[in-house]
């Protein structure tokens, strides 16, 4: 018989494996079956026992994953405006805006059922979870920004289930919330009025799973510091949980009067096993603390079984009772942090240093988690902060011992009693924690390594278990070389006198990053939205490191509009920036933006540069956009900016052809005029425009003068971010699209 690890590992590949398609095959349902079938003819041979179950959890998640694509929202709704009655499920999320929920059980007026969807209603009134609400929505299918390095909103959605976004434009509830859908809500308000402060809701976030009690700038602390998992419910505080409830059920049995006629295993594990349930419907049981239950139900329920297994089974088999409950869970990167931080302590410390001091094992459990990590972290284009195994030291057993347990105390003593001194005691210890976080994270550097490509990752993956195996000396200088590539990984840059052009997806807005051989630009930083989403910091700068860049030569504003600067504070931020450039600096304070100069000329590597900017003092913002006209080689590139008709006749004269331009204001129709079109004669058009945007960009007409005198058109609502380069010999082409080259079945 086959070794029960390598059954689960065969399980596991299998059910991993759909997840590499870009287009799920289209078989009909008993078409999966074949596969198995097959495998069953082999069954009698090792081999064919692992092709059988390796057979079996592939055919399971690509039934799984067709009837969750089925689900999703039908193409003739989308963008489309209607009425529908649903239940608001888990706890509303209230933003500077409005409301941020999900929605479930919907259907039309009609009866037509509706997927499970995530709402926004700007300014709309108070909802709460287990409402019944009548509402006009405007629903879209799921989709985001495609952009190298950044996080995938759509795999994010298709991993929490959610198959329609939208915006609610009116509302009224036709149905309270049942006594039992209440009491979570009713737990939030209660404990909220209890915690007044803002500092004190951060307690909010242990309890009842609620990430607004935490502010941008916590969260920025967080991320400096490597903590991020230890400030929300997480499988470290649902396992802590269930482990001190089976001890200390233990402990009362043995210390009781009364007598227990039973194995003590019989009481402790589904007592603990009910403890971690309680606290992750407390959670609202989000996908992270559904992982560590179903974590701790597998290691509890074989305790009850009496069997002795190895800790490394009861990982593998944890890992696959969750993707088998869900395929797409491995989508999401707490996914496979969390089961690889535990994977490398059992493969690291287990059963091997017992001789060891209680204070050397946990000091040796940071330096696992902290290397071992580090490939994965990289993966998910995730940095990783340089201080994070010093600061776990202390954090770690600071909220899992001292403020997780007292506030849950106190939240019973609370609810029961009316105290409220040990609620917030467990406040006063977070928030003083939460101080030395923050001094800390001010001296804690975040370390981005872009992604070297999968032989390396793979090398490099190696090398660090090589690295943390107990006992291993001999091959730690093997070990050491694995790494080298992950430390070393650079992109590849244009060779001297070749241009870079990569137009980043940033909704309605735009950001285009331009590299010479030894020098970088970005030209416009994208929005920050009203809803406090900034794109400078999310999107743009993310990419830019997965793209290799670490520094900024220039950073060139076109204008002081929102979807152009809205991210440049951020992207000075976090990117060193030797110079700021701006078509109207004025409204850039405080940042040191100096004028746009018409006529100002550069060269870098070969390649030239020059500012125009069109000299019409009534025009509006928009007219003053800094235009910027680059050559390397033959081939050049236009980036107007925002300019209307007015400014491109004005600049007509010093305008020279451009293989490559993005279209004035996002294909606005005020803009890219017949004579305009006509002197730059673009071989390509890119249109940075949001998919589905309320403007209409790009205009029809617009399109059609392009499309007339011969241009080939882009558009990153469609294409995602997409690179060209420039200063090569023959006619130029898109380097890549990054929605069709990263793209996998979820994406729309």
């Amino acid at each position: 018989m086959s070794h029960p690890r390598l059954l689960l590992t065969a399980l596991l590949a299998g059910l991993l494996t759909p997840l590499c398609l870009t287009r799920l095959p289209a078989l009909p349902w008993w078409g999966w079956l074949l596969f198995p079938l097959f495998a069953c003819l082999l069954r009698r041979r090792p081999a064919g026992r692992l092709l059988l179950v390796f057979a079996l959890g592939a055919c399971w998640a690509l039934a799984w994953h067709q009837l969750q694509l089925a689900q999703r929202l039908p193409a003739e709704l989308d963008n489309q405006t209607l009425e529908l009655v649903g239940t608001v499920a888990a706890l509303p999320e209230q933003t500077e805006t409005g409301w941020r929920f999900m929605v479930r059980d919907g259907h039309t007026l009609d009866g037509r059922s509706l997927p499970l969807m995530r709402l926004h209603w700007w300014g709309g009134e108070g909802v709460r979870a287990g409402e019944q609400w009548q509402l006009t929505v405007r629903l879209r299918a799921p989709r985001g920004m495609r952009n190298p390095g950044t996080f995938d909103y759509e795999a994010w959605l298709y991993a929490q289930g959610i198959g329609a976004v939208g915006s609610v434009r009116a509302g009224r509830r036709i149905a309270a919330a049942p006594a039992l859908g209440q009491w979570r809500d009713r737990l939030h308000q209660h404990l909220g009025a209890t915690l007044v402060s803002q500092d004190n809701r951060r307690l909010l976030a242990l309890l009842i799973g609620d990430r607004q009690a935490l502010s941008d700038a916590d969260w920025e602390v967080l991320q400096r510091t490597g903590t991020s998992h230890l400030l929300v419910i997480s499988g470290l505080h649902v396992g802590m949980l269930a482990l001190a409830f089976f001890v200390l059920v233990q402990l009362l049995l043995r210390c009781s009067l009364w007598h227990w006629p039973w194995p003590q295993l019989w009481l402790a594990a589904p007592l603990a096993l009910g403890a971690a349930a309680g606290y992750a419907l407390l959670a609202g049981m989000a996908v992270p603390v559904q992982r560590a239950l179903l974590m701790c139900a597998a290691a509890l329920l074989l305790q009850l079984w009496r069997r002795s297994v190895a800790p490394l089974t009861i990982w593998l088999l944890a890992m696959c009772l969750v993707v088998l409950a869900n395929p797409a869970a491995p989508l999401r990167a707490g996914f496979w942090l969390s089961f690889m931080a535990v994977g490398l302590l059992i493969l690291a410390m287990g059963g091997r240093l017992h001789n060891r001091g209680l204070w050397w094992r946990w000091g040796r459990a940071q330096w696992v988690a902290f290397v071992g990590l580090w490939p994965w972290l990289v993966l998910w284009g995730m940095p990783a902060s340089g201080a994070s195994m010093l600061i776990n030291l202390l954090a770690i057993p600071w909220i899992s011992l001292l403020v997780v347990p007292l506030a849950l105390l106190g939240s019973l003593m609370e609810l029961a009693l009316g105290w409220s001194q040990p609620l917030l005691l467990a406040a006063w210890l977070l928030n003083l924690l939460m101080t030395v976080l923050a001094w800390a994270g001010s001296w804690s550097p975040l370390i981005y390594l872009p992604f070297p490509g999968w032989a390396s990752w793979c090398l490099a993956l190696a090398g660090s278990l090589l690295l943390l195996l107990p006992g291993a000396v001999v091959v730690r200088p093997l070990a050491l070389l694995c790494l080298l590539p992950l430390l070393m990984a650079e992109q590849t840059r244009p060779a001297p006198g070749e241009l870079r052009v990569v137009t980043l997806d940033v909704g309605q807005g735009l950001s285009v990053l331009l590299q010479t051989s030894g020098h970088t630009l970005l030209y416009d930083a994208g929005a920050r939205l009203a809803s406090g989403f900034d794109l400078g910091e999310a999107v743009v700068v993310p990419s830019l490191l997965a793209l290799g860049v670490e520094r900024l030569d220039v950073l060139l504003v076109s204008h002081g509009d929102n979807d152009h600067a809205g991210g440049v504070p951020s992207v000075i931020r976090m990117l060193p920036t030797e110079r700021l450039i701006a078509g109207e600096p004025e409204r850039l304070q405080g940042l040191g933006a100096q004028a746009c100069r018409h006529g100002e000329s550069w060269s870098w590597d070969g390649v030239e540069f020059t500012l125009l900017r069109a000299a019409l003092s009534d025009a509006p913002a928009n007219g003053q956009s800094c235009v910027l006209q680059v050559r390397a080689g033959k081939q050049g590139l236009l980036l107007p900016g925002d300019i209307r008709q007015a400014e491109e006749y004005a600049l007509l004269p010093q305008l020279e052809s451009a293989d490559l331009l993005l279209a004035p204001h996002h294909g606005s129709r005020s803009s890219s005029s017949y004579a305009f079109i006509r002197r730059v004669a673009p071989h390509w058009v890119v249109y940075s425009a949001a998919y589905h945007n309320p403007y209409g960009h790009p205009h029809p007409l617009v399109v059609q003068r392009y499309q007339e005198l011969g241009s080939d058109a882009i558009y990153t609502g469609h294409s995602g971010a997409v690179g060209f380069i420039l200063g090569r010999s023959g006619s130029i082409s898109p380097e890549w699209r990054w929605r069709e080259a990263a793209r996998r079945f979820w994406h729309q």
